[in-house]
């Protein structure tokens, strides 16, 4: 039969439209086309990773990453790098900070160890903070000729680091970029009054313009723009990372060092490549007053809680700092132990949180005596206890005691504050899962009691309102227990003492009743645990990590 040409057009016009169906990618460069990825359940349940901050300013080791600023703010001497600097390596016309990265060798660097020692901490995603502000990347580049692998280590730190992460198969690989800040980075802090002396150091050599980025000019941001959304593309062609999560970019966008357009292609090149793979990939969206993207795309990141307000829908993520600042100085010392990060884990989890928590090594490529302390405590903690944190959801309520931690107060704007330091023995965190319902209190009780409120004898607990059974997951001793109207009572076992936070697993006849936060309840709780907070010492609070 002879086909009309109308027939033969429509039919050509209907194949065309199946052949571009077939070949359409998933996720648009839109807004809207990227918020409908869904969250993969592997970073619900991991709930633990870490990651590092280290590069070319851990040489240096003198007040942190943002030693590049703070040296060229010549005599401002911002954190007192300038002179640091003068006196350790001298004046800046000889050396500059473009000459620390000849430093930069790392002798003790083994991605072996530190997957190990990511993994014994108890981590279920791993990584590295692939290029920080100052835009030395820790990959093999052909974008660009400053990376690890031409210059200071001659590797390629992350290949090294994938590679090691991979090795074990229960973690996921992390990669974080904050090369959106690269743009004037280095130089924000030069004084107007030493643009003479300027003239002699490195910053000011042509041959480093693609180093120093000056964003005042138009051609450089235009070039930067491109190179920046190569370089994504390089990580996640060539290392294939889990967890993607950049950091400055909501302000970065605003000078189109990316653009906003940049960013779209970028993200939904890295979400359909992983489509592609059959890859299930995370995408972190920072919150810096407000956050990089809009906040239904990817999972919403605070960072040490700062930004964070008392209740959160959904699953987030907080990443901080083992020890403060975000990278290794000089005499390093911790204020938070092991216990500190156990129960800032456990509290997060409880409320639908994801903690990644960064290690800063040294600039040799070892891991300080400290952190190691610190990670090991964490993972013994994790090894005993790790069934009432990994791949639990949150109760109905996300726990009671002393402590709420929130604090906010108004005084001229509103002010949110986290201080996890505070926890102890008077406050307790629920999860569950499987049917069980996990009771962590954050010390040991003096009385060696514990009393569990929200669990008392008028809560339903269960469609059968009953216990059957309450163990310690760290002891195989047979717990005592009771409940009443006034809370269900758990006897430590005698001679226990445990370590940092102590689980309490319960099993219930029935079904476990899990539905949504109790709004009243969850007003009782705060009204009865309500923790003042003077004017004074809010801003203390505020700035407690910094």
């Amino acid at each position: 039969m002879k086909l009309s040409k109308l027939t033969l057009a429509s039919l050509l016009v209907s194949a065309n439209l199946a052949s571009f169906n077939t070949s359409a990618e998933k996720y648009s460069t839109s807004w809207d086309s990227l918020s409908e990825k869904p969250l993969p359940e592997w970073i619900v349940d991991a709930k633990f990773g870490i990651y590092t901050h280290w590069g070319v300013y851990s040489v240096p080791a003198h007040g942190g990453p943002d030693y590049a600023p703070n040296l060229y703010s010549h005599k401002r001497d911002v954190k007192g790098a300038y002179s640091y600097h003068k006196e350790k390596y001298g004046e800046l016309d000889k050396v500059g900070y473009t000459d620390l990265i000849k430093k930069f060798t790392a002798p003790k660097f083994s991605a072996k160890n530190w997957a190990g020692v990511m993994h014994d901490a108890g981590a279920k995603f791993a990584g590295i903070s692939i290029v920080h502000h100052d835009g030395f990347l820790l990959w093999d580049s052909k974008v660009s000729r400053w990376n690890s692998k031409q210059m200071g280590p001659k590797r390629d730190v992350y290949g090294e680091i994938a590679e090691a992460v991979r090795e074990y198969p229960d973690m996921k690989l992390v990669a974080t970029m904050h090369h959106g800040r690269s743009p004037g980075w280095k130089t924000k802090f030069l004084p107007k009054d030493s643009k003479d002396e300027a003239e002699k150091w490195d910053m000011s050599n042509p041959e480093f313009s693609d180093f120093f980025w000056d964003r005042k000019d138009p051609k450089v941001l235009a070039q930067f723009d491109k190179d920046w959304e190569k370089k994504v593309h390089e990580v996640v062609d060539n290392y294939q990372p889990d967890l993607l999560w950049f950091d400055g970019l909501r302000q970065a966008m605003k000078s189109d060092h990316p653009s906003e357009n940049t960013v779209l292609n970028t993200i939904s090149y890295f979400y359909n490549e992983a489509d592609k793979r059959k890859q299930e990939v995370v995408l972190a969206n920072k919150h810096a007053g407000k956050f990089n993207f809009p906040a239904n795309v990817g999972l919403r990141s605070f960072e040490g809680g700062r930004d964070m307000p008392e209740h959160v829908e959904g699953y987030y993520l907080t990443d901080r700092a083992i020890g403060y600042p975000w990278s290794y100085v000089n005499d390093k010392t911790y204020r938070d132990g092991a216990n500190f990060h156990v129960d800032f884990l456990i509290d997060n989890v409880s409320r639908g949180g994801i903690y990644l928590m960064s290690l800063t090594p040294k600039g040799d490529g070892s891991i300080p005596v400290g952190e190691l302390e610190i990670t090991q405590g964490i993972g013994r903690w994790l090894s005993a206890n790790g069934e009432a944190i990994y791949g639990t959801r949150r109760y109905s309520v996300f726990g009671e005691g002393k402590h709420l931690i929130y604090k906010k107060l108004k005084k001229g704007k509103t002010i949110y504050a986290w201080d996890y330091r505070i926890l102890g023995d008077e406050d307790i965190r629920f999860t569950q899962k499987d049917n069980n319902l996990y009771t962590l209190v954050l010390g040991l009780p003096k009385s060696r009691t514990l009393t569990v409120k929200n669990l008392n004898s008028d809560y339903k607990i269960s469609t059968e309102n009953k216990i059957s059974n309450i163990s310690l997951l760290d002891s195989d001793q047979k717990i005592a227990w009771n409940r009443d109207k006034d809370g269900l009572h758990i006897q430590f076992p005698k001679d226990y003492q445990g370590e940092f936070a102590h689980a309490f697993k319960i099993e219930v006849d029935g079904k476990l009743i899990v539905t949504k936060p109790d709004e009243e309840n969850r007003l009782k709780l705060e009204k009865l645990n309500k923790v003042t907070l003077e004017p004074e010492d809010e801003i203390k609070v505020v700035n407690a990590d910094k």
